[in-house]
């Protein structure tokens, strides 16, 4: 009988207790909500490199039809105002407990952190088609593409055991039989394989990768243009050694630290303009230096992505080079500055123009195509402004 109100008795402490405990809790998230209503909300996320949620506007039909409170509900989860504290603390829990995923971004070895890898779809192979249609419609201009591998193509030993991976130098190679003859492909998984530290090819924080990868790959990439590159042709400088980048920002992990690597033409005889068309600005450098004060520090190249930049040198070529590219071709960019008349840079997410216009006015001479892999994989943007 005893034990009986004894286990009751400690059954009711612990229903207190927890009740207690509940309220605690629910106390301190309404304060903390209440807080997060009544200040200034933050537009941007330097920590996740992206918008956030703004105050939503109330009206009777958005109260009715549920948009009211869905909004509500992304304000108040995008403004907490604990809320890196809170991704930190749910992070360092998902580590402890073994997982290999978070944010959709693998945590490896020695504090690397990979994307995950695109599939090959029936849109890549619309890509492909988009790109011979292109081809051969401008037989008279020399072709080529240079598709780069991802992280963990290169550094697949530093994965996290049972990570998922697509095999880069097939999916490439698969890319590569598909396209037009006349396209020159060039084989930059061979070459970036051939590094002696692996370890220097990409950035522990973010997607992208570095200098010294887009180094090797423009040597392969002047080979195959038939470029000579002499000695001593360019200089490279570390402008920061305090990066953390967007796969850091999307896990929550903030416990590396990237340098970049700036690789500038030596030549003071070299001049040239850096045109951003649709911006109506010019510049006398590749490099923003700005942007090193900033969360993504890798837009020191070009200051990020635009739909179109001309680069109007002074060199003695009459080659016009078209390049079609995502965001590793910044970093590498700077590399082809000395050895063309002119660059017309296109990315084609942003891109809305014509783009055989465009090819008429700038007298353009060769076209390359420079992705990385899971862009190219997945990318919509190159059959939209081609077809």
């Amino acid at each position: 009988m005893d034990n009986n109100k004894n286990e009751n008795k400690i059954s009711f402490i612990d229903s207190i207790f927890t009740a207690v405990t509940a309220f605690i809790l629910a106390l301190i998230i309404i304060i903390l909500s209440v807080f997060t209503v009544f200040r200034t909300p933050k537009e941007f996320s330097e920590n996740e490199n992206r918008a956030l949620a703004g105050k939503p506007q109330y009206s009777f039909s958005s109260l009715i039809d549920g948009r009211y409170m869905t909004e509500v509900e992304d304000y108040l989860n995008d403004q907490f105002i604990t809320r890196d504290n809170a991704i930190r603390l749910k992070t360092a829990i998902d580590l402890f407990v073994g997982k290999i995923e978070i944010g959709d971004v693998y945590v490896g070895k020695k504090h690397f952190l990979f994307e995950k890898n695109s599939p090959y779809t029936k849109q890549t192979d619309n890509t492909i088609k988009s790109i011979n249609r292109f081809t051969k419609n401008h037989k008279k201009l020399n072709s080529y593409i240079a598709i780069a591998p991802n992280a963990s193509e290169l550094l697949s030993d530093y994965l996290p055991k049972n990570a998922p991976r697509e095999n880069q130098t097939k999916q490439i190679r698969k890319i590569y039989s598909k396209l037009d003859k006349s396209i020159h492909t060039v084989p930059l998984c061979a070459a970036l394989k051939k590094a002696e530290n692996p370890e220097e090819l990409y950035y522990k924080t973010d997607h992208h990768w570095t200098t010294p990868a887009a180094r090797l790959a423009f040597l392969q990439i002047a080979k195959d243009m038939k470029i000579k590159v002499p000695n001593n042709t360019y200089t490279t400088y570390a402008v920061t050694d305090s990066f953390c980048g967007t796969m850091a920002s999307s896990a929550g992990l903030f416990t590396a630290k990237d340098t970049i690597y700036i690789r500038t033409p030596n030549s003071k005889k070299l001049k040239y303009i850096v045109e951003y068309v649709n911006e109506d600005k010019k510049l006398t450098s590749p490099f923003v230096s700005a942007k090193l004060e900033t969360k993504n520090k890798y837009e020191v190249f070009f200051g990020g992505n635009f739909a179109q930049i001309n680069i109007s040198t002074n060199v003695n070529s009459q080659r016009v080079l078209l390049l079609f590219k995502d965001s590793y071709a910044n970093c590498l960019v700077p590399m082809l500055i000395p050895h063309f008349k002119t660059i017309v840079m296109i990315d084609p997410r942003y891109y809305a123009e014509d783009i055989n216009d465009t090819i008429k006015k700038e007298g353009v001479t060769d076209v390359l195509w420079l992705y990385n892999a899971n862009t190219f994989l997945a990318d919509t943007s190159i059959t939209s402004i081609i077809e």
